[in-house]
């Protein structure tokens, strides 16, 4: 009895050890796994941001433990693809195939086979190989039906290779699977033009610079199509257009090479971004200053170039963060509190607007755009007296400030006739 009491000690206690070991493994797989998450979360935004190097870094970081990660080595792939090391491109996409080999979850499978496909499609197209390029986009197409990128591809595929009744085919089922893809009508009007059908050609470029206006390419292949026509005017228009847009385009294509090659200098992405909007291309300017603060997050200058365009936009909601992150990094910003007491005095939460302008007067007291913003604000609350009060002092510190003496003379004139009038 004492020997089988013993023996079911000893059997117990093994059974707490293999649980604690399990548990214990669990846990360290589930470590493992998070920090594969976030270095692969890392790399993805140096891509974001073309930090190549350190991208390449992250995902090499994951296959020296990890070889057939596939996620890791699709970015890793997909870096080398966008730093034109087409080669080594080829190489590490092949790698995805037989890492996936035993892969159980068919359609996972099957979509992971079709993306590996199309990205070696891109690259054989990059490398003028349109015959195996095509082999593949069709295997893309095979594994992934659903995804308008594939058909996509084998049609640009086709309409280089000449092949047009193909190519319309390809491009009529990349439209029935995203009908907001412009590529496709910028294609489509290149066909148009090829054989002679200057009128669907109109309409394609048309949708093409509706959808994407900053395509320099869509104005010029319009005007040959209004030529075709004999509309000259319309064509003289289009390419009056075209010479904007390949101005814009040069200068933006020079920055980006210089940030290729300096990604953190702030004074190119901010010049960036200043082109942007001379061309009234804002999401491309909102982008760029979002991508100014996330490589320097530290510094005020992208938070306070974004926030004043969100003004300029009308969209406090955005600004007003912005606004407040600057004076997390730097409590002294003057400008900052004024923007605010601005902002907030828009929204009508006059306490916060208060509180800011009175900030700015502490730090400046003889600054009168911040009183300016003090009797508006008491004006727009009834408070006649201390809205004249203010506009006083700020003709004693501005004595030339004609606006805030029309203001004084203007609200004294109200206080008067509604004192009259009780």
């Amino acid at each position: 009895m004492e020997a089988r009491h013993k023996r079911y000690h000893i059997f117990t206690k093994c059974i707490r050890c293999v649980l604690i070991l399990t548990i214990l493994l669990w846990f360290k797989s589930s470590a493992s796994r998070a920090e594969t998450t976030a270095t692969l979360q890392e790399g993805v935004e140096y891509v974001k941001l073309r930090l190549y190097p350190q991208a390449a870094d992250a995902f090499k970081s994951i296959l020296s433990q990890q070889p057939t990660n596939v996620d890791a080595l699709f970015q890793l792939a997909n870096v080398y693809k966008l730093q034109d090391e087409l080669e080594l491109a080829i190489e590490t996409f092949n790698k995805i195939f037989p890492a996936v080999a035993d892969l159980k979850n068919a359609p996972a499978k099957a979509r992971i086979y079709g993306l590996t496909h199309l990205a070696l499609a891109e690259i054989y197209c990059k490398q003028s190989q349109l015959d195996i390029a095509e082999q593949h986009a069709k295997e893309a197409v095979q594994n992934a039906p659903t995804d308008a990128d594939t058909h996509y591809r084998l049609g640009y595929i086709y309409t280089h290779q000449a092949k047009f009744d193909e190519a319309l085919a390809a491009f009529k089922r990349t439209l029935s699977r995203k009908p907001d893809f412009p590529e496709v009508h910028e294609w489509l009007g290149l066909i148009a033009l090829m054989q002679n059908e200057p009128e669907q050609a109109v309409a394609h470029y048309q949708t093409v610079i509706k959808k994407k206006p900053y395509v320099q390419s869509a104005y010029y292949n319009l005007a040959k199509a209004y030529r075709l026509l004999g509309n000259i005017p319309a064509a003289t228009e289009q390419l009056k257009l075209f010479h904007q847009m390949k101005t814009y385009y040069d200068r933006t294509y020079a920055l980006e090479s210089a940030l290729t090659e300096d990604p953190t200098n702030t004074t190119l992405r901010s010049e960036l971004a200043e082109v942007h909007l001379e061309h009234k291309h804002i999401s491309a300017a909102i982008a760029t200053y979002q991508t100014l603060i996330r490589l320097n997050p530290d510094r005020t200058i992208g938070y306070d170039k974004l926030a004043r365009l969100y003004m300029n936009l009308n969209a406090p909601q955005h600004a007003i963060p912005l606004f407040h992150k600057i004076l997390e990094l730097n409590p002294d910003t003057l400008e900052a509190h004024v923007r605010l007491g601005w902002l907030y005095t828009q929204s009508k939460t006059f306490d916060k607007a208060e509180a800011h302008l009175q900030a700015a007067i502490e730090k400046m007291p003889n600054l009168s755009l911040a009183y300016h913003g003090l009797a508006e604000i008491y004006t727009q609350q009834g408070q006649l007296q201390k809205a004249i009060d203010t506009y006083r002092h700020i003709t004693k510190i501005e004595p030339d400030d004609n606006d805030a003496w029309k203001a004084l003379n203007k609200l004294k004139r109200l206080k008067q006739e509604s004192q009259t009038t009780r």
